[in-house]
């Protein structure tokens, strides 16, 4: 197919240049340097912020080098340099210590130096101060030792140094174990400096969960209002980005879940990443809407993936979590990959926000690239690492709230056609109907008042139905009051109706009930009368400004006329007789509308009893 091909020539460039890039990178690589090429630091040169990747030397200790004492004694050819290039020493399953000497502590004093380990995430870490063979101060803290362990309060590893005064040169020693990334943005600080790194790092995590909130309640509202199944998957993953990201600062681990009881950063980490896995799946499938416009391929393999996505997050919670952070990071690149697939492939069906939605995932599959590169030092640190799939999130964000608005205007377009055609239908019918004269507007004011007689008027009689005939009456009523002027009200009920239906039929039944409406329209035509039926066999009429008089001799009319009249559907014939209940007032009270019906009805009763086909009038002037 030409689609398929494309797609292969496209992926084809891809790979090729992302192989030409990659080997580039490897030959640029610059392993780090040895120990013994590291230099002392002076501390009489810290005015803001170090960088100790030129200062500071690693060792992974052997088997029986676990104390402080051991790892002194190791000699200097086995400890080695830091890249300078990189902020990742790999993914680490074990401990790993560091060293730093330092030169010129004497002048130490309160914040003045501290030692920043600037990533939130390690398990367990250990500091020492050493003083030629003393130690003069010892940390230990980490993730799974709860947050007050930490000597300050800050949602990275900061420990202060003005221990060290005492001597002209020292060490600092730290221990590291971590089953996640190693990662070495490690640097010795002010405290003004730390105040001033800490209050714009905050002020941008602000900024990120900020925009992030706003674009969750956008959608929420929208959701709310569309109802779309999409939206809520959409919601739980804008969810799980948050969880993840206010993990991956520090942010939970401080404010949250601080003493790393049940909930801590790993399961966090491992349950928000799964998560996002299974609802950014599920709601590509809905949105994109899978298994409407693409072929057997993209569905099954849209369905597999998703069915492994929520093993992941059911898992979660069970596998060791440096194996999962491995799974979850190939499961998530397919799944980007996927994405970006299908939004090729949905842009080449010219579907209109797939355009769109492919872009979100693309830039999405960048900065996850730039990011795992970073992690395996084959792109050198950028200023912003840390903080790249953040940014990377909030792009591929907003770009899917973009597709979701593009992807509801172009389905309102959709409705709006279909509407459109209907309507073109329906002006054509009748067109054809009023002999094709009225114009286009007259036609919808002819369909709005057809509408209107249709939520007025009993379908089967043709009089007003009950609800209308409330507002109706209720109005003559007040007029009637105001005027001063009687009102007659006709309360008719056809005699043995049940009979009728049960001897003939319904279909006899309904044709007694449309005889009923025309005989009525017939007797009090040319009035301005209210005519409806009231309820199964039951009809009220509605003669404003009538005498007790007149009234009577319409109700006999009326009467007279149903026994006149003959029933028939070919097969069978029947006359149907009436009984009417008849009570004239002229209303003072406004609020006693109901009593005038009630009387009426009253008085239907009172004919049936005394044996139908017959009028019960009660004369009344004046409630």
């Amino acid at each position: 197919m030409p689609g398929s091909n494309v797609i292969r020539g496209f992926l084809n460039t891809v790979s090729a240049g992302a192989g030409l890039v990659v080997a580039c990178l490897l030959m640029m690589f610059v392993t780090t340097a040895q120990a013994s090429g590291v230099p002392s630091l002076s501390l009489t040169s810290l005015t803001d912020e170090i960088p100790l990747a030129r200062y500071a030397v690693q060792v992974r200790p052997g088997e029986g080098e676990d104390s402080l004492s051991d790892v002194m004694a190791i000699a200097d050819d086995r400890w080695s340099g830091l890249p300078e290039s990189s902020r990742s020493l790999g993914r680490d399953y074990g401990t790993t210590w560091f060293r730093l000497d330092l030169q010129d502590t004497e002048n130490l004093r309160a914040d003045s130096a501290y030692l920043l380990l600037d990533y939130p995430h390690y398990d367990f870490v250990d500091v020492f101060l050493v003083s030629g063979e003393t130690v003069v101060q010892s940390f230990y803290t980490g993730d799974q030792r709860g947050f007050d362990s930490r000597p300050i309060d800050q949602r990275t590893y900061l420990f202060p140094l003005e221990m060290l005064n005492a001597a002209d040169t020292a060490q600092i020693f730290f221990r590291i174990s971590t089953p996640g990334p190693l990662l070495i943005p490690f640097s010795l600080i002010t405290g003004s400096e730390n105040k001033i790194q800490d209050r714009n790092s905050s002020m941008a995590l602000g900024i990120y969960f900020g925009i992030l909130l706003i674009m969750f309640a956008y959608n929420a509202f929208i959701s709310g209002s569309l109802r779309d199944t999409a939206y809520i998957y959409y919601l739980v993953y804008m969810a799980s980005v948050g969880v993840h990201q206010l993990t991956l600062q520090g942010l939970g681990y401080q404010y949250f879940w601080p003493d790393s009881s049940l909930f801590d950063n790993n399961f966090a980490v491992a349950l928000s990443s799964a998560l996002m896995q299974g609802t950014a799946v599920a709601f590509v499938i809905r949105f994109i809407r899978l298994y409407e416009n693409f072929g057997r391929f993209e569905r099954v393999a849209g369905t597999v993936l998703l069915i492994y996505s929520w093993l992941l997050v059911t898992g979660a919670p069970f596998m060791e979590y440096a194996s999962f952070l491995t799974v979850v990071n190939v499961t998530g690149a397919v799944s980007v990959i996927c994405g970006l697939y299908i939004g090729i492939i949905g842009w080449q069906k010219n579907v209109p926000y797939a355009r769109l939605f492919a872009m979100a995932w693309f830039i999405y599959l960048i900065f996850i690239a730039w990011y795992l590169l970073e992690l395996a030092s084959i792109l050198p640190t950028s200023p912003f690492g840390e903080h790249i799939l953040a940014f990377g999130s909030v792009i591929e964000l907003a770009l899917l709230s973009i597709a979701f608005a593009d992807r509801i205007n172009h389905e309102r377009e959709l409705r709006l056609r279909s509407q459109s055609k209907l309507m073109d239908v329906q002006v054509a019918m009748n067109a054809e109907l009023e002999e094709k004269v009225r114009l286009r507007t007259s036609e919808l004011e002819e369909a709005n008042r057809r509408l209107e007689i249709l939520s007025t008027t009993d379908g089967l009689t043709g009089l007003f139905n009950r609800r209308h005939f409330d507002e109706l009456y209720e109005k003559a009523y007040l007029q009637a009051c105001r005027d001063g002027k009687p009102l007659a009200v006709l309360m008719i009920d056809i005699d043995h109706f049940k009979q009728l239906n049960d001897s003939f039929g319904h279909r006899f039944g309904d044709l007694c009930l449309i005889d009923a409406g025309r005989l009525i329209r017939n007797v009090v035509a040319g009035q301005e009368a209210i005519c409806a039926r009231y309820g199964g066999e039951e009809f009220v009429v509605i003669l404003p400004d009538a005498s007790p008089e007149e009234a009577q001799n319409k109700a006999e009319a009326l009467r007279l006329a149903f026994a006149r009249h003959i029933v028939t559907d070919g097969a069978n014939e029947k006359v149907m007789t009436i009984s009417v209940g008849l009570t004239v007032e002229q209303p003072v009270d406004r609020s006693a509308w109901e009593k005038l019906l009630q009387a009426a009805d009253s008085l239907l009763y009172t004919a049936k009893r005394n044996g139908r086909n017959q009028v019960a009038f009660l004369r009344n002037t004046g409630s």
